[in-house]
């Protein structure tokens, strides 16, 4: 009778990733429900097995695409497609561009990556849609953390290392048989788990009680700086951060090379912490202290200047959305008592503003001439 009645109401929290020997995990393609922790947006997987549209290998005559690569803050799972920045990004540039070409914003992001997994989805995946612009969206808080085996010691995530100055992929632990083992087991498991809605909502309780329960008892630090790591707010200061700014500048370079050699334009964008950006002022400060420094955005400046030096576009969004929270004394991060974690409706919108102002004045009539021409 639970059953029937999940299935008569639409209710389902599916296990949308599966197990991959490439990437380490990736969604399964079809699969559709919603979040079950922060926000509650509706998800579906597309048949390349990101959460997205369905879009056709081969461009179409007379359209412009975008191509983006990024994590969970960019997948954005705790809101609904239509919140995303990416998408209302889509609805921006078509206004400012005109009726044509036809903007096509295609998300290849997907939750957990770093930039290794996000370097191997534009190789394996996203050129063969041969984008007109690329856009890399770095979340400054974990992206660094990310590319370091030693920092981040994820289990099944390739990494790339610099041997000889020169990058090497490293997915060893993804060729062991425990790994393909696991593999399999986990598709059983997760093919009836998706099956049986029951047991989703216990675990939709589960994630209830610990997202909007338990994190929203800490104290306001807690939250904003919760599955965080403070050393990226600071000067590395051992080989290993010294590391893992070394391949994430490398792999950012990369990226821009590969694009670039396809045809494609390549922006940067540096997203937001929820500290960087939380309304108050005084919150922000003491946290500051805590470190022993000026302001929290190292990390955000260090990238800006290697993309100077690369020669290419970047949108910092801390300043601008921190004005934004400010202005409007409203948290773009959390949601319900838990005000850290990613963007909420509000910060995804305040983040395609902040992306469609100079991506427009690029790439709408009259626009800057050393941009891609439009189709």
């Amino acid at each position: 009778m639970i059953e029937g009645a999940l299935r008569i109401t639409g209710d389902s929290y599916p296990e949308f990733n599966g197990l991959n020997p490439v990437y380490g995990w990736k969604p399964r393609p079809g699969v559709e429900g919603r979040h079950a922790a922060e926000g509650e947006g509706r998800i579906r997987i597309n048949v390349a097995g990101f959460r997205d549209d369905d879009h056709t290998l081969a461009k179409p005559d007379g359209v412009f695409r975008i191509a983006v690569l990024g994590d969970s803050f960019t997948e954005a799972r705790e809101v609904d497609l239509h919140e995303t920045y990416w998408k209302r990004l889509e609805i921006a540039l078509q206004s400012c561009i005109g009726e044509t070409p036809q903007v096509e914003v295609i998300n290849f992001a997907v939750n957990g990556y770093g930039t290794a997994q996000q370097y191997l989805v534009l190789q394996n995946e996203a050129l063969a849609y041969a984008p007109d612009v690329v856009l890399l969206a770095l979340f400054t808080g974990n992206d660094i953390w990310n590319n370091s085996r030693a920092l981040d010691g994820h289990g099944d995530r390739p990494f790339y290392v610099l041997e000889n100055d020169a990058l090497v992929l490293d997915r060893s632990n993804l060729e062991q048989s425990t790994f393909a083992l696991r593999q399999h087991w986990a598709t059983v498991k997760h093919f009836f788990y998706n099956r049986l809605r029951s047991v989703q909502l216990g675990r939709r309780a589960y994630k209830q009680i610990r997202y909007g329960g338990g994190a929203g008892t800490d104290d306001v630090l807690g939250q904003l700086n919760s599955g965080l790591e403070p050393g990226v707010y600071l000067p590395p200061t051992e080989e290993s951060w010294r590391q893992a700014w070394a391949v994430t500048e490398r792999l950012i370079q990369a990226i821009a090379d590969d694009a670039q050699t396809a045809g494609a334009d390549v922006w940067l964008t540096t997203l937001s912490t929820p500290i960087q950006v939380f309304p108050d002022a005084e919150v922000r400060d003491s946290f500051s202290q805590q470190l022993g420094i000026i302001d929290l955005t190292y990390a955000d400046r260090r990238i800006a200047a290697f993309a100077q030096q690369q020669n290419l576009p970047i949108v910092p969004m801390v300043d601008g959305l921190r004005a934004t929270a400010e202005a409007r004394n409203q948290n773009l991060h959390g949601s319900g008592r838990f005000a850290g974690g990613h963007w909420n409706n509000h910060g995804h919108t305040a983040a395609a503003a902040l992306l469609a102002e100079p991506m427009c004045a690029a790439y709408a009539p009259g626009g800057l001439s050393e941009s891609k021409p439009l189709p």
